[in-house]
């Protein structure tokens, strides 16, 4: 199906809107542009564009309504669906999203759209679920070289645990429901949870998350959260923290997410290394192409333990490429990024200051064409390696796994 502005006229016969459209619909492909004999048609367009500018959904909403109504134009109708959106009748977006689905439209465009499905669906009342088949070399993170000096002395590191691969499965239910009218209250609790048949490398987990939106463009969330995992029949650590997450594309097809994050983690065989954590993150993305993106993530986090050798600092960075392949409608993303982090003293144990390494680079391919009763199949290809100060925290381990998710 061709989108078309006008009855005979497709999107793809022209350029004129491209820069306006593009600012708006931030990763929207050059392929869909105003067809630039429409000077009246246009000259509307740009009027609701400049009324969501202005945060005037409504009357943006009867702009590109009645445009719609002259054009038939899938462009105009998507406009239509945000400004909906943006004033938060929900069932009409989300019945616009729907049909512009329905036209067939670009894989980086229908990715836009089902963004802004999944948050209506978390706004209305939603219940998300995954499984995932999981291969793991190393689910425990054991080091392969086992015979280390310490102050001149032989030592030798026996694992308690069968430390061959591990096929494994995960799931994870989590539920969501907004509050309030505007719905900007939105609480949410799920479990997850490992299982790779040994007791000693299984995970399990709950999490419960009570956020307040801000705004919805730019997105400006506060979200307070807590989490609990055990590890094989022993509890693990116990996390509870507070994000504040702002997300934005402020200049054309370049998406910039901050996210600054403060809580506390504790373990309770281990409390020694009770913490306070605080972090900052940086991600930006920027739309290459019609079906290419590339982006970088920047972080920095510290952890202020109990006692000073467990207290650490470290940074983060990594790049990655996404690309959109829209003859098998699959989301390619290959990503590379490396950690940093020194400890704040010399460790008790082994007198020397622990000081990691850490760089790991993963492939993830998402597919929309495969649907297996209503879930899409994500899969997943790492490796990750860690080189330490402290022989016994170096690790390598390389994990495969297929997710089945539900989408919207």
């Amino acid at each position: 199906m061709m989108w078309s502005a006008r009855p005979g006229r497709s999107w793809r016969s022209g350029g004129l809107l491209l820069a306006a459209i593009c600012a708006l619909l931030h990763l929207a492909p050059a392929a869909f542009a105003q067809p630039t004999a429409a000077i009246a048609p246009q000259a509307r367009f740009e009027q609701g564009l400049r009324l969501l500018l202005e945060h005037d959904y409504a009357a943006a909403a009867r702009v590109f309504e009645q445009l719609y109504a002259a054009t038939g134009s899938e462009r105009v109708r998507l406009e239509w669906a945000r400004a909906a959106y943006l004033m938060q009748d929900y069932d009409k977006a989300k019945a616009l999203f729907m049909a512009v689905l329905a036209s067939e439209p670009p894989l980086p465009v229908r990715e836009k759209i089902n963004f802004f499905l999944e948050d209506i669906s978390l706004a209305q009342g939603r219940l998300d679920y995954s499984v995932s088949l999981v291969q793991d070399s190393n689910p425990r993170a054991i080091p392969s070289v086992r015979t280390f000096n310490i102050f001149g002395l032989p030592f030798e590191y026996r694992p308690q645990v069968d430390t061959s691969r591990k096929w494994g499965l995960n799931y994870r239910l989590l539920a969501s429901k907004g509050l309030d009218n505007a719905r900007r209250w939105v609480a949410s609790a799920g479990v997850l949870g490992t299982h790779f048949g040994d007791p000693a490398f299984n995970k399990a987990g709950w999490d419960v998350h009570l956020a307040y939106r801000f705004a919805f463009e730019p997105r400006i969330e506060l979200r307070a959260s807590h989490e609990s995992q055990d590890l094989g029949a022993d509890p693990f650590y116990r996390y509870a923290w507070l994000t504040f997450t702002h997300s934005s594309e402020p200049f054309r097809s370049w998406r910039l997410s901050h996210e600054v994050r403060h809580g506390s983690i504790d373990y309770p065989l281990y409390t020694y290394q009770n913490s306070v954590l605080t972090s900052y993150r940086l991600i930006s993305e920027k739309g290459l192409s019609p079906h290419a993106a590339a982006g970088f993530e920047l972080g920095w986090d510290q952890g202020r333990a109990i006692e000073l050798p467990y207290s650490h600092t470290g940074h983060s960075y990594g790049v990655m490429g996404t690309y959109f392949l829209d003859a098998i409608a699959t989301r390619a993303q290959l990503k590379w990024s490396a950690a940093h982090r020194l400890n704040a003293a010399a460790d008790p144990m082994f007198g020397i200051r622990r000081e990691d390494r850490r760089q790991s680079v993963t492939l993830t391919l998402e597919s929309s064409a495969i649907r297996l009763a209503g879930l899409t199949p994500v899969f997943e290809f790492g490796y990750e390696k860690n080189d330490s100060t402290l022989a016994l925290i170096n690790y390598d381990r390389t994990i495969a796994s297929v997710t089945f998710r539900k989408t919207y």
